[in-house]
């Protein structure tokens, strides 16, 4: 499992290579715009190569952007679903500019009777799929006061959009947890995989976010803490790691940073450490 972090694209894009080097990341996160606001950041062509031939030579694989916070794919304002499919589309083409894997994004909220947003989900997709030309959508379950906080309602996002080739599922283990599912062992990180796979299929789980959780257990709070720091724990991740369908899976953290300044090197290592102690040499 490659691990990594979101990493800052502060000043010009490709300034975020040094900064993941510097922390320790094996693979890469960013964003491609302001992540709360609606305008759109258009970066010159030389950039784009800049970034690609830096990513290249650091090894920093796969490549994810995180959409916009500011998306409601489910929104009962047409303007709001244009602006949030349109942010979408402007992730995922620079995601194909800079040989990106994909587009993690939240969904929405629950702001309309479940058919009808689901339908203006899917078709909000749709769109976004059809508007670019490679990169992947992957939806990030969330804590359950939003959308995706079931498998269920994944799964059905998924049909509905047609099941296409470039959709996918992105698992938060802070959402996970405030959710409910108890991941601390390794039993019941089985569960739930077990779950996933029987629900939606583990083919479409392509990338995880490690965060520890601030919350309860099925507390539906979002709140991201340090690797060990939170209530799930160093035993958690360790379990993750150790777990067959996930151990081969692209991993970014979100951490508040232990100096409160975000994703930061502290949190890699330990992570690091806890790959080495699930590896089957040293069970």
């Amino acid at each position: 499992m490659p691990i990594g972090a979101h990493v800052s694209v502060k000043g010009r894009l490709y300034e975020a290579i040094p900064r993941a080097r510097r922390i320790g990341c094996e693979c890469l996160q960013i964003f491609v715009g302001s992540p709360r606001q609606w305008r759109r950041a258009d970066y010159p062509p030389e950039d784009l190569a800049e970034f690609r031939r830096r990513r290249a030579a650091a090894g920093l694989d796969p490549l994810v952007a995180h959409a916009p916070y500011l998306i409601n794919l489910a929104s009962p304002d047409p303007a709001l679903r244009r602006k949030s499919t349109e942010a979408l589309v402007h992730s995922l083409r620079a995601m194909d500019a800079l040989a990106g894997m994909a587009v993690i994004s939240h969904i929405g909220s629950r702001d309309a009777p479940w058919p009808r947003a689901r339908a203006w989900i899917a078709r909000a997709l749709r769109t976004a799929l059809e508007e670019s030309s490679r990169a992947m959508i992957l939806l990030e379950g969330s804590a359950g006061g939003a959308i995706g906080g079931t498998f269920e309602e994944l799964r059905e996002i998924l049909d509905a959009a047609g099941g296409a080739a470039r959709l996918g599922v992105c698992l938060d283990t802070a959402h996970l947890f405030a959710a409910g599912w108890d991941i601390r062992t390794p039993a019941g990180i089985a569960a739930m995989a077990e779950a996933f796979d029987r629900t939606i299929g583990l083919r479409h789980l392509r990338a995880l976010h490690l965060n520890d959780s601030q919350g309860r257990l099925g507390s539906h709070l979002d709140r991201h803490a340090n690797i060990g720091a939170g209530l799930i724990g160093r035993a958690g991740f360790t379990a993750v790691f150790g777990h067959p369908a996930l151990a081969t899976l692209p991993a970014y953290i979100e951490t508040p940073g232990f100096a409160r300044t975000g994703p930061d090197r502290r949190n890699i290592t330990i992570l690091k450490r806890l790959r080495t102690l699930s590896a089957p040499s040293c069970v």
